[in-house]
């Protein structure tokens, strides 16, 4: 059936060669689950956490449950979470029993929001009249008070995945992060302008699946939170 396939292929596209097939068919691939922790205590108030270490709220870790009978039918090699307890909390309840490595990493913290977290959005923009404009902007040198650019956090998250990768090429790594970081890894990951780092959403506890291989990575999955279906409250 391979074979045939190889054939049918060859025929329906002159651009294709045996030799290309070939080298795609034994090139071996890795694969990145990449989750956003549940939902925190901050996020149902709709305030910016940034580096301040808030725990799940009760939604945030039955997601995260919920999240686990997901990835139970996946294979999963080793493990990275963000140090910041609403991550690893997901982590440890999504992994459950099962015999995985877990490291945890200040690599994988979200945006450092400096002088603006801990306040909702009105909040800032009452407190920082001037910054709260730019706030809003896609300016990917600008940063609260104390805080990371997005350039910052781009360059933070390309070395991080690079690292990853070329540990792990041939193996399914699952890493918990946060929604902002984690878009900037997905720039990196996917080979994007900066400015893509607006571009992209996570969900609390959403799936997202990157093919990686030594030259390239394929987004398979963005974003999927099917799973969460059967929460039991709003």
């Amino acid at each position: 059936m391979v074979c045939q396939n190889i054939l049918t292929l060859l025929i329906n596209n002159h651009r294709c060669t045996f030799k290309y097939v070939v080298f795609r068919i034994s090139t071996r691939m890795g694969t990145l689950l990449i989750v956003r922790h549940g939902e925190s205590v901050w996020n149902a108030e709709g305030r910016i956490q940034g580096h301040t270490d808030i725990g799940l709220s009760d939604k945030g870790a039955e997601q995260a449950r919920l999240l686990g009978k997901r990835l139970a039918q996946l294979p999963i090699d080793v493990a990275y979470c963000s140090d910041l307890i609403r991550a690893s909390e997901t982590a440890k309840l999504a992994l459950g029993s099962r015999d995985i490595v877990l490291n945890e990493t200040p690599r994988l913290r979200e945006y450092d929001k400096g002088s603006f977290e801990g306040l909702t959005l009105p909040e800032i923009k009452s407190r920082f009249p001037d910054d709260y404009p730019r706030y809003l902007e896609k300016n990917l040198d600008y940063a609260p008070e104390d805080g990371e650019t997005t350039r910052g956090v781009s360059a933070r998250m390309a070395t991080f995945f690079d690292e990853i990768r070329a540990r792990h090429l041939n193996e399914t790594v699952l890493v918990i992060g946060h929604g902002g970081s984690l878009r900037a890894a997905m720039v990196s990951l996917l080979g994007l302008p900066l400015e893509g780092n607006w571009s992209f959403v996570f969900g609390n506890c959403g799936l997202t699946m990157v093919d990686t291989y030594h030259d390239n990575a394929v987004l398979r999955l963005f974003n999927d939170t099917s799973h969460l279906n059967g929460m039991t409250g709003g």
